[in-house]
């Protein structure tokens, strides 16, 4: 604790600074001012807890060096001295926020008890300042800790992640009297405008927004990590006492069904089940299991690529509430490929047609089919041409004009190479 002694008149100034005894006060360091403009110098350049000052002092008075000091150092204790017992003097310093008021002819030892009384509050200013800046901490850091984690864990490294999550649970405890973790993933699953001028900041502030509005009422802290492949881990802090798996999915509900209604996209939702945050309760595989699988969700979850959302059960997706009105997109993509087999069917059409990103569609296809794009539709035209060699006295022109080709040559050399056959050797072989 530093302290600052003002007062216009010298003797007394020095009076203070030799009589108190500072060391068993807990005092560092004694700074001394005559008058008002002297004191803020030393405000200005120096670190001081308490000021110590006198009322009645010629141009500028003690009251107005508070008024100027409190604007600047809010967390400065002042301690008025005074040799006029006049209430509106006392008033004037209980509005301007002082700790004390003294008159003088002061008594050392009633300043060194108001001085330990001034300790104790400050300590508990800076007790208050900590806790507010570890709330700083968590909202910068939030997410870059769960990022940290998630990473660790795709990595196999659970021990270092273990270690970073009990750093976000110390960040978070203060906040809370027991609090309780609550996951999930929130994938993007398709755009609603052809143009997406949305980043992933922006999309990270919205999902946010919504959620942390929905768990106000437990003092939810929402804690998101973007994933490479468009999804987003939420990990959800709540006050236990305030919450419970109900509400936790009633409130991906709301959220869901607000983003579907008023977002320019469509998303997946995958919820996960509480996660206690207390060290004996969340040790052990259902605690790790379940951050592993969410850190390395990808397309093994609802591979049919619908929105809706979707229970984590046991590292499965478990399908909890979807768009049943929306066909599948690897369905909707096979019906129309067996729909036009005679056409040039492009992989660039076929995935804007199911709004989907061609990359992850090529992907999700290959997930559903397990064939690629290309040798899918390869494989129809060809199963599409056999049946007609079969089953129709087509010349092999207009067959392969029915399945898309019309190289001839290009299609028997296809046709070759998936039955060992030309087509005129499986028509003599197969034809009814």
């Amino acid at each position: 604790m530093n302290v600052l002694i003002v007062d216009d008149q010298k003797a007394i100034v020095e009076s203070l600074r030799e009589g108190i005894r500072w060391e068993e006060l807990g005092v560092e360091k004694v700074y001394t001012a005559c008058s008002a403009r002297e004191a803020k110098l030393v405000l200005v350049n120096f670190p001081v807890d308490v000021m110590l000052s006198d009322i009645e002092m010629p141009e500028e008075d003690g009251l107005e060096l508070c008024q100027w000091a409190k604007e600047r150092l809010p967390a400065l204790e002042c301690i008025f001295l005074t040799s006029h017992a006049d209430f509106s003097y006392a008033r004037e310093a209980i509005r301007l926020g002082s700790f004390d008021y003294i008159l003088q002819p002061v008594r050392y030892e009633e300043v060194e008890a108001v001085l330990r009384k001034a300790e104790g509050k400050i300590r508990e200013n800076q007790s208050v300042r900590q806790l507010q800046n570890t709330r700083k901490l968590v909202v910068e850091q939030r997410d870059t800790i769960l990022e940290a984690i998630c990473m660790k864990l795709r990595q196999g490294r659970e021990g270092d992640a273990e270690q970073i999550l009990s750093t976000l649970k110390e960040l978070l405890q203060p906040d809370f009297k027991k609090f309780s973790f609550y996951p999930a993933v929130v994938r993007i699953i398709k755009w609603k405008r052809i143009i997406n001028t949305w980043d992933d900041k922006l999309v990270r502030l919205v999902v946010r927004n919504v959620l942390e509005e929905l768990f106000a009422g437990a003092h939810g802290v929402t804690c998101i990590a973007s994933m490479q492949d468009g999804s987003f881990v939420i990990l959800a802090a709540v006050e236990e006492s305030l919450f419970d798996e109900e509400k936790w999915e009633v409130g991906l509900k709301e959220f869901y069904d607000f983003v579907e209604a008023q977002m320019d996209f469509s998303i997946a939702v995958y919820m996960g089940t509480k996660l206690p945050a207390s060290e004996e309760e969340s040790r052990g595989p259902a605690f790790g299991g379940m951050l592993t699988y969410l850190a390395g969700v990808g397309e093994e979850l609802n591979p049919s690529g619908k929105s809706g959302i979707f229970k984590l059960a046991d590292g499965a997706g478990e399908e909890a509430e979807g768009n049943e009105g929306e066909a599948e997109p690897v369905q909707k993509a096979v019906s129309y490929i067996k729909a036009n087999l005679n056409k040039n069917i492009s992989r660039t059409d076929v995935a804007e047609l199911v709004h989907l990103n061609e990359e992850y569609f090529s992907r999700l296809f290959k997930q559903q089919t397990g064939e690629t794009f290309k040798d899918y539709i390869l494989l129809e035209k060809m199963n599409m041409a056999r049946t007609l060699l079969e089953r129709s006295n087509l010349s092999i022109s207009i067959v392969a004009s029915k399945v898309g080709y019309d190289n001839f040559s290009h299609f028997s050399k296809m046709f070759k190479k998936l039955t060992d056959m030309t087509p005129q050797e499986y028509r003599k072989e197969h034809q009814k």
